[in-house]
């Protein structure tokens, strides 16, 4: 039987695939109960992962880690504030290196 819905779910698609809210969707996501990425602002959904989330065969740690959550682990690791960018981040990463040799 050939689904209704594309492999790619808008958050639209996600909440009626499985007959809940949109609001729902966003929850679980921002939890890690749920895999999900923005894009342009956009929620989007892999219709498998959804399918899989609802036979209890997706598990957080499936999930990739978040840039974000990136990030601070490596502010923390090497010690320095937190950065507007990854950009910024190398560059005190850099700077800190350069003391260390001084």
């Amino acid at each position: 039987m050939q689904s209704d819905y594309p492999e790619i779910l808008t958050l639209q698609q996600a909440a009626e695939l499985l007959q809940v809210s949109e609001r729902t969707i966003q929850r679980m996501v921002k939890r890690g109960e749920m895999p999900g990425s923005q894009i342009g602002g956009q929620w989007r959904f892999d219709r498998e992962q959804v399918k899989a989330l609802v036979r209890s065969e997706w598990r957080p740690e499936d999930k990739p880690t978040p840039q974000k959550d990136l990030v601070e682990a490596e502010t923390m690791r090497l010690g320095v504030d937190q950065p507007e960018t990854l950009l910024d981040l190398q560059r005190a990463a850099k700077k800190r290196l350069e003391s260390r040799e001084d």
